[in-house]
C-alpha cells in the first residue's frame, strides 16, 4: 500500500519528460520548415537582363560578315555565222567566289528584343555582300577564232555572271549561311552575358 504513491509518482514524471521531449521535436521541425519558406534569392542589379545601345552598336559596327562562300568556273561561248560563209566562235572560262552573308549594319534597335530572360535577334536577310565576284583576271580564253568587239566580250561576261548566281545563290545555300549566321551571332550574344538567345530572320 505504501509503494503506490511513489509509483504513481514514477508514471507522471515519465508522461511529463515524454511531452517535453514531444514538444521540443515539434518546436524544431516548426522552426526548419518556416526558415525554409522565408528564403529568398536577391538577384543583384547588374545581373538583370537588358539590352543597351552601346551593345546594338557594338553588333552593327560588325558590318557585312560572311557565313558561306562558293566558287564557281562557267564556260560561255558565242557563235556567229560569217557573211562569206563558215562561223566564228569565241569560248571563255570565267572564275568566281559568291559570298553569302548578312549586313548587320541593317540591324534596327527594334531588332533586337527581349522576351522574358530571352534576347530576341531578328537578322536581315541572307544576301550577296559582293555584286562584283567575278575574278576577271582569271578569266581565260579557251577558243577564240575571228574577231570579237567588246559589245559580245561585255555579254558574255553578263551571261557567266547570270550563270553563277543560278548555280551558286540557290535556296540550300542560303540555308546554309542562315544556319551558320544563327550559331555565330548567338555566340556574340552570349559573349555579351545573355544566357538565353533566339536568333531568326
Amino acid at each position: 500500500m505504501n509503494n503506490q504513491p511513489f509509483k504513481e509518482h514514477q508514471v507522471a514524471r515519465l508522461i511529463l519528460t515524454a511531452l517535453t521531449i514531444i514538444a521540443f521535436v515539434v518546436m524544431i521541425v516548426t522552426l526548419t520548415v518556416k526558415g525554409t519558406k522565408n528564403e529568398v534569392e536577391v538577384v543583384p542589379d547588374n545581373q538583370k537582363v537588358e539590352v543597351t545601345p552601346i551593345q546594338i552598336k557594338s553588333v552593327q559596327d560588325i558590318g557585312q560578315w560572311e557565313f558561306l562562300s562558293v566558287t564557281d568556273e562557267e564556260l560561255v561561248d558565242s557563235v556567229e555565222s560569217r557573211i562569206l560563209g563558215g562561223q566564228k566562235k569565241i569560248v571563255r572560262i570565267y572564275y568566281g567566289t559568291l559570298r553569302l552573308g548578312v549586313d548587320l549594319s541593317k540591324l534596327g534597335a527594334n531588332d533586337v528584343t527581349l522576351r522574358g530572360d530571352t534576347v530576341d535577334v531578328k537578322l536581315p536577310k541572307v544576301e550577296l555582300l559582293d555584286p562584283d565576284f567575278i575574278d576577271e583576271a582569271r578569266t581565260k580564253a579557251f577558243y577564240e577564232s575571228g574577231s570579237w568587239d567588246q559589245g559580245t566580250r561585255a555579254a558574255l561576261f553578263k551571261k557567266a555572271r547570270q550563270q553563277m548566281l543560278a548555280r551558286c545563290l540557290t535556296r540550300d545555300n542560303i540555308h546554309i549561311a542562315q544556319y551558320n549566321a544563327v550559331d555565330e551571332v548567338t555566340r556574340v550574344f552570349k559573349a555579351m552575358g545573355f544566357v538565353y538567345v533566339d536568333v531568326h530572320f
